[in-house]
């Protein structure tokens, strides 16, 4: 007869196979170091679980401190290829592009390194065969260019010839709708979107094919200053574009000087303080027009004392909830989304806010598995995974990982395991 003792080592033999947690993608962030530009590799699994990989060089240079915590100022500076086999990084310190090839085991290889364009590549998209970078030229963001580039089965990228495409502000965000018929680039300096028309070669329209302004209801409310964006494909054919909107500007053009209260309370805001955060919703038909659906839902319930710098967003898998970081106050919010129009409400204006106050709160994406929310805080080089109640889009804390440069990280991007498509891809 079996000792009790041997037939829990027996029971604990048959259910620990069972218990393995399985490998869902992986999970890549740009450290900006100055001298060379990196990503830092990370294996998820399915309980949301982060463990590092490696750190690889990305044949680019970065700007390291010169960058600050926000170095790029904008959305997608690292995204994905459209099959899900290649990371795309923008080297913010050399002005090229990188192509890095994801092996089976998550690892990465560098593909090549390609000239971007401009002086300060920050946003990258592609579809199919096509990827496209948005720069600015000079140190101060002055208007910049788009760019676009031909990708092939290997991930090598060659420049696409008379694709270049001068802008009128600084890009921060850019995305192809999902028949790859259009691509949306939005502006800081104007709080301009735009939607530009591309061709069956590739190349883009001339100029913008459709353009709204974002919006400024009162003469009470701050300027917006749009960074983040996201779209979704609705049943009916129309395509719905996120906009996260900063509100630091004032209606002289001025920063608004921080209160004590303020200064008492968040690290970030010693010196400036900005009003409520907001996100607006936008429709884009099939002929590319834009209509604007939600004008200005703010993250929080005032002008004043909501969550401020709503600056990265991100979406559920079925396309119902969205979230914001907002940098500057170390929280996340939640939005509701329409799946019929495109329309949003604020759900919960802190659906997670860091103790301290000392969370910047960046770039984000969904997991590969549609499960969690990834996010990176730019001053401790942490990553931060939350996991999503599908019923209500209420997120929970997983866990903070440190491994990334602290103070200048920037850019995540989830990629799932070869050979399987994940739900975060836009495709």
């Amino acid at each position: 007869m079996k000792t009790p003792v041997v037939m829990t080592a027996l029971l604990l033999s048959v259910s620990l196979p069972t218990m393995a947690k399985e490998v869902t993608g992986g999970v890549y962030v740009a450290t900006n170091h100055q001298q060379q530009n990196s990503l830092v590799a990370w294996r998820q699994f399915d309980d949301g679980t982060l463990e590092k990989i490696g750190e690889y060089p990305t044949g680019g240079a970065g700007n390291g401190m010169d960058g600050g915590l926000d170095p790029l100022g904008s959305a997608y500076g690292v995204w994905r290829s459209a099959d899900d086999r290649n990371v795309l990084v923008a080297n913010i310190g050399d002005g090229t592009l990188s192509s890095l090839h994801v092996q089976d085991d998550l690892t990465l290889t560098l593909n090549n390194v390609v000239d971007a364009g401009g002086a300060k590549p920050k946003a990258i998209d592609g579809h199919a065969g096509l990827v496209y970078v948005a720069s600015t030229n000079g140190a101060n963001d002055e208007p910049g260019v788009i760019k676009g580039f031909t990708i092939d089965g290997n991930g090598q990228l060659t420049e696409l010839a008379n694709s270049l495409r001068p802008l009128d502000d600084s890009p921060v965000s850019m995305e192809f709708t999902e028949d790859g018929k259009y691509l949306t680039v939005v502006g800081f300096l104007t709080g301009m979107v735009h939607v530009y028309a591309v061709d069956d070669d590739g190349l883009l329209s001339q100029t913008p094919v459709s353009s709204l302004p974002s919006p400024h209801l009162s003469e009470d409310r701050f300027f917006a200053l749009p960074i983040g964006t996201k779209l979704i494909t609705r049943p009916d054919g129309h395509s719905t574009l996120l906009v996260t909107e900063t509100r630091y500007i004032t209606q002289g053009y001025q920063f608004h000087p921080s209160s004590d209260e303020s200064k008492a309370k968040y690290p970030f805001l010693q010196e400036y303080e900005g009003q409520t955060g907001s996100m607006s919703s936008y429709d884009i038909d099939a002929d590319g027009q834009l209509t604007m659906v939600s004008a200005d839902v703010m993250t929080g319930t005032d002008i004043w004392g909501g969550e401020q710098a709503a600056c990265w967003v991100t979406t559920s898998a079925d396309g119902r909830y969205a979230w914001t970081t907002n940098s500057h106050t170390s929280s996340l919010s939640t939005y509701s989304i329409d799946p019929e129009d495109g329309s949003i409400a604020l759900l919960e204006e802190a659906a997670y806010r860091a103790e301290d106050y000392n969370e910047y709160f960046a770039d984000m994406d969904l997991s590969a598995d549609g499960h969690y929310v990834n996010v990176i805080s730019g001053n401790t080089g942490k990553t931060w995974v939350f996991e999503i109640d599908h019923d209500d889009g209420s997120l929970s804390v997983v866990d903070a990982y440190p491994g990334s440069a602290e103070v200048h990280s920037y850019g995540l991007v989830t990629i799932p395991v070869p050979g399987e498509k994940t739900l975060a891809s836009k495709e």
